[in-house]
């Protein structure tokens, strides 16, 4: 009778430690569990600040070629160049050089009220820069330029804006008042290259200005 009860309290001992040892294991799987969720939220994090950094960088240089104003000759600046609808228009982000070139593809913009032009500027690849492997990003510009004569009864208006420029809502519209020339710039910023945009992993931010 008595060696029952021993095994009896061996039996629940061992009981015991396999409850115990079970709520460690669990309580060490969720820890370390949370401890990878927050490195990847760190991560995440990181990722999305490098591509609104890349978002704000491709905006400065959009806007220093939208007003740029260089040289003897006025038909060469740059923002005469957009206002007109010129199709030979090259900018250069982030440094010198062919590798840091984009030629502007052009689109005439359909207007349903208003006369005038309008015109979208969209890079055709964006801009690579940063370093390779470590901090690389990429850049895309595109931008609408209203220009709407002075003698219009009414705005220049272009319909469903979301159509032709990424950030807007559906449906959504832009008028410029007559006499007014008007931008609309939208750039989408990555935390890879250009050539990585669709990859897994690949996070982007956007940014818009109207001017």
């Amino acid at each position: 009778m008595t060696q029952v009860i021993k095994n009896s309290k061996s039996g629940f001992a061992l009981l015991i430690s396999m409850i115990v040892v079970g709520v460690v294991v669990s309580v060490g799987l969720s820890i370390l569990e949370l401890t990878i969720k927050q490195m990847a939220l760190a991560t995440n994090s990181k990722d999305s600040e490098t591509a609104l950094n890349a978002a704000n960088a491709g905006l400065e240089c959009a806007q220093y070629w939208r007003n740029e104003a260089t040289g003897p000759d006025p038909d060469k600046f740059t923002y005469r160049k957009l206002e007109s609808g010129a199709d030979d228009i090259t900018i250069t982000c982030f440094g010198t050089g062919s590798d840091h070139q984009e030629e502007l593809h052009k689109e005439v913009v359909t207007t349903s009220a208003g006369t005038g032009n309008a015109y979208k500027y969209t890079t055709n690849l964006g801009f690579d820069w940063g370093t390779i492997g470590v901090d690389e990003r990429c850049s895309v510009i595109t931008m609408i330029v209203m220009v709407a004569e002075s003698d219009s009864s009414v705005p220049l208006k272009i319909d469903d804006i979301n159509n032709h420029i990424p950030g807007y809502k559906s449906g959504e519209f832009k008028e410029c008042e007559p006499g007014g020339i008007c931008t609309f710039t939208s750039v989408q910023g990555y935390n890879k290259s250009c050539s990585k945009k669709g990859v897994f992993g690949t996070i982007q931010r956007e940014v818009l200005l109207e001017s």
